[in-house]
C-alpha cells in the first residue's frame, strides 16, 4: 500500500508526526478500483471517503430521464465520495465510479472519527480542503448560470489542463451540462480560430 501521497497532501495543510502517520496507515484501506467499476452506488450509505493514488473516478447523479450528470472528477492526490452520505451517514445521491483502473485509499466513517480524536490537526486538515471544495463547487454554480458553454469549456481547460487528456470527451461534455455532440463543435470551432491567429 502506497500512502505517501496521502501524508503529502495532509502535510501540506498540517504538521504530522511520525507517530501520528502511522496512525493514519493503520486506519486507511487500499482499494483497487477497475474501469467501469462502482465504488459507491446512489442510494447506498457512503461508508468511506476516499483518496485517489491511481487513475481517475467521476462522482455523478442520473436524473429521472436517465440523464448523467457530473459533479466531480477526481485524480491522483483528490478526495473522492458522496459527502453529505459520507458525513451524515445517509443514503447516497450521487454514485461515485472509476473512469480508469484505480487505486484508492479508503478512510471509514468509524475510522476518521476516531483520527479526528487521536490527531486533532487532522479535523483542521478536512476542514480547510471541505472549504476549498465547497469555494469550487459555488465557483462553478455561478459559471453554469452566467457563462457560455464555451467560456466554461476554456475555464475548465485552464483549471485541470491535464485532466482532459485522461477523461473521455463525453464525460467532459456532461461535467459541462452540454452534449459531447456540441463540445465537439466548440474545440472545432476554437482550433480554427486558433489557426485563424
Amino acid at each position: 500500500m502506497n500512502i505517501d501521497l496521502l501524508l503529502e497532501s495532509i502535510s501540506k495543510f498540517v504538521p504530522l508526526t511520525t507517530s501520528e502517520k502511522t496512525l493514519i496507515e493503520k486506519s486507511v484501506r487500499e482499494k483497487k478500483v477497475r474501469k467501469g467499476q462502482f465504488l459507491l452506488h446512489e442510494g447506498a450509505v457512503c461508508k468511506a471517503t476516499a483518496f485517489v493514488t491511481e487513475g481517475s473516478l467521476r462522482t455523478f447523479h442520473t436524473d429521472l430521464n436517465g440523464q448523467e450528470h457530473i459533479v466531480q472528477f477526481a485524480i491522483e492526490g483528490w478526495w473522492i465520495s458522496d459527502l453529505n452520505s459520507f458525513i451524515m451517514q445517509v443514503p447516497a445521491t450521487f454514485n461515485v465510479q472509476a473512469i480508469e483502473d484505480s487505486v484508492v485509499l479508503e478512510i471509514p466513517f468509524e475510522a476518521l472519527e476516531r483520527l479526528y480524536v487521536e490527531i486533532p490537526s487532522l479535523e483542521r486538515y478536512f476542514r480547510i480542503i471541505t472549504q476549498r471544495a465547497f469555494i469550487a463547487f459555488q465557483q462553478r454554480a455561478i459559471q453554469n448560470i452566467s457563462m457560455t458553454a464555451e467560456d466554461r469549456y476554456l475555464s475548465f481547460q485552464e483549471k485541470f489542463p491535464k485532466l482532459e487528456l485522461r477523461i473521455p470527451q463525453k464525460l467532459v461534455a456532461s461535467y459541462l451540462g452540454v452534449s459531447a455532440e456540441f463540445l465537439s463543435k466548440i474545440k472545432k470551432r476554437l482550433r480554427e480560430e486558433k489557426k485563424g491567429l
